[in-house]
């Protein structure tokens, strides 16, 4: 990949790096505060960029073991899927070596929708950093070449804490934790941080299905919770964040609500796609194509991510030429991740 490609993916690893310290990982991080985190989005990010990074995807891995009750195994569904096979088949590794070294049956949903993709893949190395590894001698663990990947055995160390509730940035969670595992938790999350939305917007924001999260909508209209304007199909939900920020012990400054699981799909769908077609990219003219289909994809995904990213302006592609796309898309993307690191900091 080219520097700026290395420069965005080191990026994205140093927001998880920051996150998994938010959620109490054995890693050496400032644990971020000013943005939510969201512990589906992250794990599944993990399976993605991870495979940079061996010892991020291993302290995941030692995080799930202990933590895994706080997940939502739907959540991991619906997110994983807009990864692509790749990544459901990591996550289907990541969770079953869990499930083994648990001795419990965690997300058999998940691992039999991940199993699925396994007939449509290659057996390869699991971190990238180990090409040809494995043709040398070196004997693969046994749980993930049944996945067909090829690494060493996973380092467990069993370090992993628990997340810190009183971190705004585990706001997610400490709904969860104090409203249950329904999706009640999860959309007062967002209400709480954002000035309210309808009901296809709220889901879409997290990853819900529509129908689940008007039905919880309307519950918290009929207790007087949230307020509602408009009729079925187009009204619009919010609540008094401020009241309930207080109640909390949020203060003024609450963590900004982003929609990672698409900004890190968004960033994972561009350089996996630059890592598979490496050679149509060193030619303007189809690397020109490339990322004319690629931005009609994820240029809507990181817009609609939050409002932070929503203020940036978009570079008009279509009248760029050649290698102008290259550098537009470059300069987009700094932008970006420039905002995200800033929101991803302690």
């Amino acid at each position: 990949m080219e520097d700026w490609q290395n420069a965005l993916a080191e990026t994205v690893r140093g927001i998880l790096w920051s996150q998994w310290a938010a959620l109490g990982a054995f890693v050496e991080a400032p644990p971020t505060s000013k943005s939510i985190v969201d512990p589906e989005a992250l794990l599944v990010a993990t399976c993605a960029f991870g495979r940079d990074d061996a010892r991020i995807f291993d302290e995941a891995l030692d995080w799930l073991i202990e933590n895994n009750a706080l997940l939502k195994p739907w959540r991991l569904k619906r997110i994983s899927r807009s990864f692509g096979d790749d990544v459901q088949r990591t996550l289907g590794a990541m969770l079953d070596c869990a499930a083994e070294s648990t001795g419990k049956d965690i997300f058999p949903g998940v691992r039999k929708e991940a199993a699925q993709v396994l007939e449509r893949v290659e057996t390869e190395e699991l971190f990238y950093r180990e090409k040809g590894r494995y043709e040398n001698g070196h004997q693969p663990d046994k749980l993930f070449l049944r996945w067909k990947l090829l690494r060493g055995k996973p380092r467990i160390r069993h370090h992993s804490g628990t997340p810190d509730l009183k971190n705004p940035g585990n706001l997610m969670l400490r709904l969860r934790d104090f409203y249950g595992s329904e999706a009640r938790a999860d959309i007062l999350t967002y209400l709480l941080t954002e000035r309210g939305g309808s009901s296809y917007g709220i889901a879409a924001k997290i990853k819900y299905q529509q129908a689940r999260v008007y039905d919880v909508l309307e519950g918290l209209v009929n207790a007087g919770i949230a307020h509602k304007q408009g009729g079925r199909g187009n009204a619009y939900y919010w609540i008094d964040s401020k009241g309930m920020a207080a109640t909390l012990g949020l203060g003024k400054k609450r963590p900004v609500f982003l929609a990672w699981g698409d900004v890190f799909c968004a960033f994972y769908l561009l350089l996996a796609d630059w890592r598979e077609h490496e050679e149509e990219y060193d030619n303007d003219l189809l690397a020109a194509e490339r990322m004319l289909v690629l931005t009609k994809k994820i240029f809507p995904m990181l817009r609609k991510a939050g409002e932070p990213l929503a203020l940036l302006p978009l570079p008009e592609m279509k009248r760029l030429k050649g290698s102008e796309y290259k550098e537009a898309l470059k300069a987009f993307l700094k932008k970006d991740s420039a905002v995200l690191s800033r929101l991803a900091a302690a």
